[in-house]
């Protein structure tokens, strides 16, 4: 009896993360992305589901979530595929913001981890992460391409690489800590210039 209910336990224990990750029953998709200054959430209920009221929370790690706002009422629609967008102009700048819907009665819908991207007044921002790894991000229009050029401390061009996004990857295991100078020059003849610091 013991063996069978240490059983079921570590059953529920390892059969929790594939139900938390499952999409939520109700909706047909919840999707995310920065427009501007603004994170936009989107989500749809399908035909025929509906609850009584939402609530919108975020958080910064993705365990941790504070309400951001609540839609009272019938939430769906029963003849069609109804839906909702939402504008969070607070979000975490340079950092991934996570989110859920509390959907009334049933539960919360899946995390929806977004990234929030805020260029510093250069025009780019550095983001280190774990393991040594920093990417370089800026604003680019869809389809602009051109070049970056990444100088030392004393003027000394270290590399040099096509721009065809708006991130440049830096490795941990070329670049030492210290003050570097970007060139961003575009193939519309702009550009963008700025000192950034590696620790």
């Amino acid at each position: 009896m013991l063996r069978r209910f240490i059983h079921l336990c570590l059953l529920m224990l390892f059969a929790i993360p594939s139900v938390v990750a499952q999409p939520h029953s109700l909706l047909q998709d919840f999707s995310g992305y920065q427009q501007g200054n603004k994170l936009i959430l989107r989500w749809t209920f399908k035909s025929g589901s509906f609850c009584d009221g939402m609530r919108i929370g975020r958080s910064s790690d993705g365990l941790i979530f504070e309400q951001l706002a609540e839609i009272p009422g019938i939430c769906g629609n029963p003849q069609s595929a109804y839906t909702y967008s939402f504008a969070d102009s607070l979000a975490l700048p340079n950092a991934v913001n996570y989110y859920r819907l509390e959907l009334g009665n049933y539960g919360f819908s899946e995390v929806l981890p977004v990234e929030f991207l805020k260029p510093g007044k250069n025009g780019f921002v550095v983001i280190q992460e774990a393991g040594g790894l920093s990417q370089i991000v800026f604003d680019n229009q869809p389809g602009r391409t051109g070049k970056a050029v990444i100088y030392s401390a004393s003027g000394k061009r270290i590399s040099e690489t096509a721009i065809h996004g708006n991130r440049l990857s830096l490795g941990s295991d070329r670049w030492a800590p210290g003050v570097y100078l970007l060139l961003l020059v575009f193939n519309d003849q702009s550009s963008v210039s700025g000192n950034f610091i590696l620790h």
